[in-house]
């Protein structure tokens, strides 16, 4: 069995080293007007929220959600931190592909979507100049972003796994540098 990813077909082994064990969590299909994580990111309104907008058949966007998991949020149990991954359709990515994959976050302040509408999709690929076909987007947004409207908010900072490889204008994903800039904005929040 083979995914897909960015730079060709990513092999059953390297998908089952990602994941290593675990149980893929549950997930939710995001409807046409991106509910319920507009709703979610609205209602926590007053936290720094993680918006991790991944494809589940593109192996850079699999490595980054595993650091993610590692450097990010395993090193920091606060809980004012929300975490959110959104499944994108991009690289070859479906519906079946996302219920394995779900395993790799497993933290239990993280939600997960599928934009099988591609509501997401077609709006951040618009907003962030995303060329080529992998998502690979580590988004932090500060407690006081609000989603008003069908488009998400712009992010208060973000890295892209795939910047360097797509000659995107954003900063290469670097876990532990992400981590220091949500544990400076989660420290920011507290004084």
């Amino acid at each position: 069995m083979t995914h897909r990813s960015g730079i060709g077909l990513i092999p059953a082994g390297l998908v089952v080293a990602l994941l290593g064990a675990g149980v893929g969590k549950s997930y939710v299909a995001l409807d046409g007007a991106a509910q319920p994580l507009k709703g979610a990111f609205n209602k926590d309104i007053g936290k720094v929220r993680v918006l991790m907008y991944v494809s589940p058949t593109c192996g850079g966007c699999l490595r980054g959600a595993k650091q993610g998991q590692q450097d990010v949020l395993a090193t920091d149990a606060d809980s004012s931190l929300r975490i959110y991954v959104v499944w994108a359709p991009k690289n070859g990515g479906r519906l079946q592909d996302v219920a394995p994959v779900t395993a790799i976050v497993t933290d239990p302040r993280a939600a997960q979507y599928w934009d099988g509408h591609r509501v997401l999709t077609d709006a951040y690929d618009r907003m962030l100049a995303l060329s080529g076909p992998c998502a690979g987007i580590f988004m932090l947004y500060g407690r006081h972003a609000r989603w008003e409207g069908t488009a998400p908010p712009r992010p208060d900072y973000l890295e892209d796994a795939h910047a360097e490889e797509f000659q995107r204008p954003h900063p290469q994903y670097d876990a532990r540098r992400f981590a220091d800039t949500v544990r400076a904005m989660l420290k920011a929040g507290t004084r």
